[in-house]
């Protein structure tokens, strides 16, 4: 097995400056060393492949033909590693004019345009790329790196996944104007037992904690409405045809809601956060810090 090199940039620098320069002194100043410790790269340069490179005079370097061969392989070397350098500035710099995340439909349609065009007025050279779809695509997307974050409600992820709370919140119950519970200073899962439910039957991921919830207050869970769609349920609920049972933020944010009223629901309280999702050990980008610091500044004044 033949002997591994251990030869540095430095070396290779100093091989080509002398090379070019036929002069010690020269390649020196060229490389803003001093002529010993250029004396000293070349020497172990020559060290590290085993063959003599130069012909020393008291003025001048002598390439010799190892020298000559030597030259044409490092130059291609260094040419090699500017290019992967200069690739690497535009790939970074690239990141750094891109948002790019994934969030559960129910909030591209509320809280997220409100902070998205915000973050636009003022990054207006920062691409943005948005997906919104169900859960498993949200996170497949963030493995896949399609995207640097996900937002959603969901906490079960694989281990690459690590997640952050941006907002703590609860569940509430979110009615029409007219309803009696919008007057209501204090409501609580029991006052619901006689009230229609509008259930969501995908998406958010509360059909469980609404069940377990109405169940301890007395009440099988028998929703009147089987919904898909939040933006349905939201607009059944606005004419009076039932109770939607959601995180607050979603209607307090929510500019095409105005006719409706989110009331946190008491006797539990049930805490429903919302969650960013990243790649473990992932850095993110400074447009992503950005637009989640102002994500969280805007959900901080719903809650």
């Amino acid at each position: 097995m033949p002997a591994r090199l251990n030869i540095t940039l430095r070396q290779m620098r100093a091989f080509v400056e002398a090379y070019r320069l036929r002069n010690l002194t020269h390649a020196a100043d060229a490389l803003h060393v001093t002529q010993s410790a250029m004396s000293a790269l070349i020497r172990q340069f020559e060290e590290e492949l085993g063959v003599r490179l130069f012909e020393r005079t008291p003025r001048v370097l002598r390439p010799n033909r190892a020298a000559d061969d030597a030259f044409r392989q490092v130059e291609s070397i260094l040419e090699s590693i500017a290019a992967l350098g200069e690739d690497m500035r535009d790939r970074a710099e690239q990141v750094e004019r891109v948002l790019a995340f994934s969030c559960a439909p129910a909030l591209s349609s509320a809280v997220i345009p409100t902070v998205l065009a915000a973050f636009k007025r003022e990054n207006p050279d920062v691409k943005t790329v948005m997906y919104d779809a169900g859960d498993a695509s949200l996170i497949q997307r963030v493995l896949t790196e399609d995207v640097e974050f996900s937002i959603g409600f969901f906490e079960h992820e694989p281990e690459a996944v690590s997640r952050e709370a941006l907002v703590i919140d609860h569940l509430c119950a979110v009615c029409s104007k007219d309803s009696p519970l919008a007057a209501m200073e204090r409501v609580t899962w029991h006052d619901l037992m006689e009230q229609p439910i509008i259930n969501l039957s995908k998406g958010l991921q509360v059909q469980q904690l609404v069940s377990e919830a109405m169940a301890n207050a007395g009440r099988a869970y028998r929703p009147a409405y089987e919904i898909s769609f939040i933006h349905t349920a939201l607009a059944l609920a606005a004419q009076g045809f039932g109770i939607v049972v959601i995180p607050g933020y979603l209607v307090r944010g929510n500019p095409h809601t105005t006719s409706l009223v989110a009331k946190k629901l008491h006797d539990p309280d049930i805490e429903r956060s919302l969650l960013v999702h990243t790649r473990q050990g992932h850095v993110l980008s400074a447009p992503a810090e950005t637009f989640l610091q102002m994500l969280r500044d805007h959900l901080a004044q719903l809650v």
